[in-house]
């Protein structure tokens, strides 16, 4: 009995499926439609009449309200198409607002209510509005570049229609016509609104006004898609990352939870309960920075929504470099988690000392550094700014990435010197006062943990500058009381050898045999060296849980926005140049 209902259950899921898809291939056709009528109608491809039955389906209500209105809806139409095959809520509310007008000018020209036309959008209004919760899916926020993208659209279409138009109504012009004059005037209804149309009988004149009207809403389409990204998204991204800053410093535990105020992330909050999550789309999948933020009590609620959020969009989901603080949240609600590595920590909460033999060649290197005259300083840029020390922030920042390639993001801070909220800067220089290297860090719980964020020397700095800024930093952070010193995230590191499941026997080969590209042993060797107190594990958490190819691409192409094929490239060239 159970198993029928779930094959009749997944039988009406196929039916709704179909429909929905035959409803929304319909009002594509039909906004395509609406579009090129103009075109259809001047030239008669199936023949007269053939062509004015066609007319008299799609434009009922007259061929000189057609030109005015049909284009628009057409447009518009095609636009929403896209994304109503994706789901999107707002597509699904402008396209049963599109197909309302379309029905009732059918309905009011014709006098009739089973009219094809009449017929067909009453089949996808009924369609779609039944299955309203189906389409549930955000909308994603535009960036400048995809805004001056997508802005190039509506304004080519408003061009070509209007020189396309123009064209093919030459035979009603009053004098000669050519390309020249078709485009001139062209510009002329698109920009200034010329209607003294001396050239043109007075047939047309009605179909000239609605270009400038057709136009002008493509023009201002193309406008709110460029200003949005650059007035709406920072300001709300502003207000929105303080919400954000307020939660981490109160809730925090993790040490990528500064990564979430970076300008690359979207948010989602919580509804039920108080909480956050970072996160940057990469195709379907949800890629989240770190764990979620939000009381513990609230672990398994708040993940219970995020989850839920997810879904409905119709979103895989990965959380990236979590803790095992809310190990038992994942579990309950069946993420797979993977281990990816390790971050090297030092406990700091009996002081911090470079005595003992674990630290015996890094101590070598900071007496060096100090025989050379080296000595460390701390900038307090939200105490003071001085701009000559951030312009040699910045030298060496530039002179560091020569060497690396196209900047990593997602799980990496930059400089943020205009923002610098509490991350703490600590310099080297040298005897005439030249910065050699700096560290930044940025707090984690509740300022009790200092993470190393961004690490950057000089390619002829000396011996030491690094090491320097480390052992002066942890020692004035465990004065100050901190608990933990973070030298940052492993990758791969102390992946368990036991496990042989093809995701671990993976990474253990990326770890094995890629190492030349990424250096993943060279930067275990480097902090091990500081003998970590603490080797504490990182990983991922996946659903649906099975670890597939689609991961592996989300996780670096989320941490490399550029694109993957630039980073290897410039990975080999450097490798090649040296």
């Amino acid at each position: 009995m159970k198993n029928e209902k779930i094959m009749i259950n997944d039988k009406m899921k196929r039916i709704k499926s179909i429909l929905q898809n035959i409803a929304m291939t319909l009002m594509f056709l039909l906004s395509l439609s609406n579009m090129i009528g103009l075109y259809i109608w001047r030239v008669h491809p199936f023949g007269y009449t053939r062509t004015m039955s066609y007319y008299k389906f799609v434009a009922p209500f007259g061929l000189d309200t057609h030109f005015i209105l049909a284009f628009v809806l057409g447009f518009i139409g095609i636009l929403v198409s896209f994304n109503l095959f994706r789901y999107v809520r707002s597509a699904w509310i402008i396209a049963m607002m599109t197909q309302s007008v379309l029905f009732g000018l059918h309905l009011v020209t014709t006098g009739r209510l089973f009219s094809l036309g009449s017929i067909v959008s009453a089949f996808i209004l009924i369609v779609l509005g039944s299955t309203y919760k189906d389409y549930s899916r955000s909308s994603e926020r535009l960036s400048l570049k995809r805004g001056l993208i997508v802005a190039i659209v509506p304004i080519g279409v408003a061009l070509f229609n209007t020189i396309l138009s123009l064209s093919i109504l030459s035979d009603d012009y009053q004098g000669s016509h050519n390309a020249v004059m078709s485009f001139n005037d062209s510009l002329k209804f698109l920009f200034l609104m010329d209607t003294h149309l001396y050239k043109y009988n007075t047939d047309i004149h009605l179909f000239a006004l609605s270009l400038i009207v057709v136009s002008w809403v493509c023009i201002v389409i193309a406008a709110i898609m460029v200003l949005k990204p650059l007035v709406y998204n920072p300001f709300v991204s502003s207000l929105e990352r303080k919400k954000t800053l307020d939660m981490v410093n109160r809730l925090g535990k993790n040490p990528m939870d500064y990564m979430m105020m970076m300008p690359d992330k979207h948010y989602y909050y919580g509804e039920m309960v108080e909480g956050v999550v970072a996160y940057v789309m990469v195709n379907n999948i949800m890629v989240i920075c770190g764990d979620f933020v939000c009381a513990k009590e609230d672990a398994v609620a708040f993940l219970s929504e995020i989850r839920r959020f997810a879904y409905k969009n119709n979103w895989k989901m990965m959380f990236v470099d979590i803790t095992d603080n809310y190990q038992t949240a994942y579990e309950t609600l069946d993420f797979g988690m993977i281990k990816i590595g390790e971050d090297a920590c030092i406990d700091l909460s009996n002081g911090f000392s470079m005595a003992g033999k674990a630290r015996a060649k890094t101590r070598s290197n900071v007496n060096h550094a100090k025989k050379a005259g080296l000595v460390v300083k701390e900038y307090e840029p939200t105490v003071k700014r001085d701009l000559d020390i951030e312009r040699e922030i910045t030298s060496i920042s530039n002179e560091w990435m020569k060497g690396k390639g196209a900047e990593m993001g997602f799980m990496l801070g930059g400089l943020s010197l205009d923002n610098p909220m509490e991350r703490r800067y600590f310099y080297s220089e040298n005897a005439e006062g030249q910065m050699q290297a700096f560290i930044i860090f940025v707090p984690y719980a509740q300022g009790t943990g200092y993470m190393a964020d961004v690490t950057r020397r000089r390619d002829a700095a000396q011996n030491g500058a690094m090491e320097i800024i480390f052992a002066h930093a942890f020692e004035k952070m465990a004065d100050e009381g901190a608990h933990w010193g973070n030298l940052g995230l492993c990758p791969l590191a102390n992946i368990d050898t036991d496990d042989k499941s093809i995701t671990n026997q993976l990474f253990q080969f990326v770890y094995e045999n890629l190492n030349g590209m990424y250096g993943f042993k060279g930067l275990y060797q480097a902090k091990k060296k500081w003998a970590p107190t603490d080797w504490q594990p990182r990983y991922i958490a996946i659903s649906p849980k099975t670890f597939g190819p689609n991961y592996a691409y989300a996780m670096i192409k989320a941490q490399n926005p550029k694109g993957i094929n630039k980073m290897i490239l410039e990975k080999l060239k450097i490798r090649g140049e040296g």
